[in-house]
C-alpha cells in the first residue's frame, strides 16, 4: 500500500465530517492502517447479510446502496454515494452482518478501514482512535437525526 498516497487521500478529506477532527500527526498514523481500494463499476462490495468487515470512504466514483423488499429479488435503492461518503460504519459498532447491499455504479476508489485496522490503531494510538470515532459517531447522529426527521413527515 502506498501510505503516500493514502496520506495525500486523507488530507483532501479533511473538511468531511469523519475526518474534520484529525491532525496532521493523526494522518501519519492512520495511513498505514487504510486501504486504498478501486473496484470496477459493477462490482458489489458486499451483499445484504454479509459480514461488516470493513468502513468505507468514496474517494471518487459512485456507489449504490440497495435494501432488499418483502418481495423477492426486488432490491429499493437506497442511496447513492460519491465522494467523501462514508459506508458500513455500522459494523465496526455493532459487528453484525451488512444492512444493505452496495454496488460500483461506475468505477469507484474508497478508502478502506477493516474493523481489526481499527482495533490495532485503537490500541496502539489511542488519541488518534478516538479522534476518529468521535467522526464517526457524529456522522451516525446526523444520520439517526436525518431518519427521525423523515419519520416525523410521514406521520
Amino acid at each position: 500500500m502506498d501510505n503516500e498516497k493514502v496520506k495525500e487521500v486523507l488530507r483532501d478529506l479533511r473538511e468531511e465530517l469523519i475526518f474534520s477532527l484529525l491532525e496532521d500527526e493523526d494522518i501519519e498514523k492512520i495511513a498505514p492502517f487504510i486501504e486504498l481500494t478501486t473496484y470496477p463499476s459493477g462490482t458489489i462490495l458486499f451483499k445484504e447479510g454479509d459480514p461488516g468487515e470493513f468502513v468505507g470512504c468514496v474517494i471518487s466514483g459512485k456507489l449504490e446502496v440497495k435494501k432488499q423488499t418483502e418481495f423477492k429479488g426486488k432490491q429499493v435503492i437506497i442511496a447513492l454515494l460519491s465522494k467523501g461518503a462514508l459506508f458500513g460504519e455500522l459494523s465496526i459498532f455493532d459487528r453484525h452482518s451488512r444492512s444493505a447491499t452496495v454496488e460500483a455504479v461506475e468505477e469507484t476508489t474508497i478508502l478502506k478501514l477493516r474493523n481489526k485496522a481499527i482495533d490495532a490503531l485503537i490500541e496502539q494510538h489511542p488519541n488518534t482512535g478516538n479522534r476518529l470515532l468521535k467522526g464517526l459517531v457524529r456522522i451516525l447522529s446526523l444520520r439517526l437525526r436525518k431518519a427521525t426527521e423523515r419519520l416525523t413527515t410521514i406521520f
